[in-house]
């Protein structure tokens, strides 16, 4: 409900009170019934919402009956006292990033400025897009990311502005240095993390400054500096980030090439962190670093444990198809042959990767002058994988029903 109420007292002309004196009776009756109906109705939606309605609610005919519940306070009662908490009820039991839920909450910022509900509707609506922006960023939308970067940005500054004293205005602070970071601009970000590390320095959110700092320095190729940052935060025992810092060292000696210390960080990260995502990359990476190593056997063991152990890790259908190179690098035909299968025949794995693994199962074949055995590789290319691949250069968008004529008539 409302924070506090703004009263006003008008005067009113003769004529109009004249206007309204045959009627009075009946209008002093509904004022009265106007408040009691709208508490009546409240009291109604606090029975009809326990348990809390939630957005997964397997009870459609719930949801629906709660939904038009609140809708009825705050579009029959918008003056009462219930009015706002009935608009951010109902928002909150809509999905953050859809449109109809941002309408409500800006409904509620305009319509109701003093109410205990406006800077959590504010700062909803700011992380919507700043996921909004993320998401963009991960599918490498040709949409920008920036402008939802910035329209984030310019609502948690508000935020700021106009409730200095709510219970988010630290994470709106923080926010806003990440929506830099988000946006690649890595001076601004650093600049930000830097001004609010002192006042922070008790807070939880320090840890995720120092790891984003790390994070920053890493970007930069600074890699020293990434790892000390990354060392304080593995030093705090935070256990949302030390996972992600002690991986985060481990990528660093990666990118500087020195693969025998980030083999040893990222053993780290599995033997101290089991069971996390980092770890999971971590088995990965010590496969990739093995390779970079010519060690191609301890790489190969160290993939194929990564891939049978997390299948729907992101980093297993690349890791398969690397396996199938190893082997191929190894002069070891009938193992390249038997892991590019598994990447062509998963069904699990992206289009792009299984296209160009069954292209190479027929490339191999055809260099090894087993000319029937890559006719029949092409001809499945062609079949299971009609659209060309994404990279347009891509030795597989070469192959069509000439190429294999040709093979076949060589081949006689």
């Amino acid at each position: 409900m409302k924070r506090f109420f703004i009263v006003e007292i008008f005067v009113i002309g003769a004529f109009v009170v004249g206007f309204f004196v045959g009627k009075s009776l009946n209008s002093d009756k509904s004022y009265d019934n106007y408040y009691n109906e709208a508490e009546a109705l409240w009291r109604e939606i606090q029975k009809a919402d326990i348990p809390p309605v939630t957005l997964d609610d397997p009870d459609a005919k719930r949801v629906t009956k709660l939904r038009a519940l609140y809708r009825k306070v705050f579009d029959k009662y918008p003056d009462s006292r219930w009015a706002d908490d009935a608009i951010y009820q109902l928002a909150s039991r809509i999905a953050r990033t859809d449109e109809e839920a941002f309408a409500l909450y800006r409904r509620l910022i305009n319509n109701y400025p003093d109410s205990e509900w406006t800077d959590d509707s504010l700062y909803t609506i700011a992380i919507a897009y700043y996921r909004i922006a993320e998401n963009i960023k991960q599918k490498q939308s040709f949409e920008s990311a920036d402008l939802y970067y910035d329209r984030a940005f310019a609502l948690f500054e508000q935020l700021n502005r106009d409730y200095p004293g709510s219970s988010l205005g630290d994470e709106s602070r923080f926010n806003q240095a990440m929506c830099y970071y988000g946006k690649g601009n890595w001076r601004r970000a650093l600049d930000a993390f830097d001004a609010l590390r002192e006042e922070f320095r008790d807070s939880e959110l320090i840890h995720s400054m120092v790891y984003y700092t790390g994070m920053i320095f890493t970007e930069q190729q600074e890699y020293k500096d990434a790892r000390i940052e990354f060392q304080n935060v593995v030093d705090s025992g935070y256990p949302e980030l030390a996972p992600l810092a002690q991986f985060g060292i481990g990528q660093t000696h990666f990118a500087e090439t020195v693969y025998e210390q980030a083999i040893e960080n990222y053993q780290k990260v599995i033997d101290k962190y089991p069971g996390t995502k980092a770890a999971e990359d971590s088995h990965f990476y010590m496969g990739w670093a093995y390779e970079k190593l010519k060690k191609y056997d301890e790489s190969i063991m160290h993939l194929e444990e990564a891939i049978e152990k997390f299948p729907r890790n992101e980093n297993t259908p690349n890791s398969q198809f690397y396996v199938a190179q190893i082997y191929y690098t190894k002069n070891d035909t009938d193992g390249a042959i038997d892991a590019y299968r598994k990447v062509a025949d998963n069904e699990t794995f992206d289009y792009d990767t299984r296209r160009a693994a069954q292209y190479w199962l027929g490339s191999i074949l055809e260099k090894t002058g087993d000319s029937e055995g890559a006719i029949r590789e092409y001809q499945k290319l062609l079949t299971s994988f009609p659209e060309p691949h994404r990279t347009h250069q891509h030795p597989s968008n070469n192959i069509n029903e000439n190429y294999i004529r040709k093979l076949r008539e060589s081949g006689l």
